[in-house]
């Protein structure tokens, strides 16, 4: 009996450590992250975002912006979009036609 408990002791541990880093991964979750047009100008927002950078398919940094609201104003074309949220490096396709 004592080994059955034991072994129950040792599941139920490793169970609870799972569920807190699903718990504490979640917290870390960038679904407050959104990308939107306004006419020509791409709009980037989050509450955990520190920086966005936006490139050209070549790989030429075409602007860098701080803070949690950014504006990126774009040609028509096809770029892609660097964010550090939550301390994450997002990034996004980004194609105006």
């Amino acid at each position: 009996m004592r080994k059955y408990m034991l072994k129950v002791s040792y599941l139920m541990t490793i169970c609870c450590l799972m569920a807190g880093y699903t718990i504490a991964d979640a917290a870390k979750s960038n679904d407050n992250f959104t990308v939107r047009f306004r006419e020509n100008t791409l709009v980037v927002t989050s509450t955990q975002m520190e920086e966005a950078r936006i490139y050209s398919m070549q790989g030429k940094l075409l602007q860098k912006e701080r803070g949690k609201f950014v504006e990126f104003e774009l040609d028509r074309g096809t770029y892609r979009l660097f964010a550090k949220v939550n301390g994450e490096t997002v990034t996004r396709r980004i194609e105006l036609r």
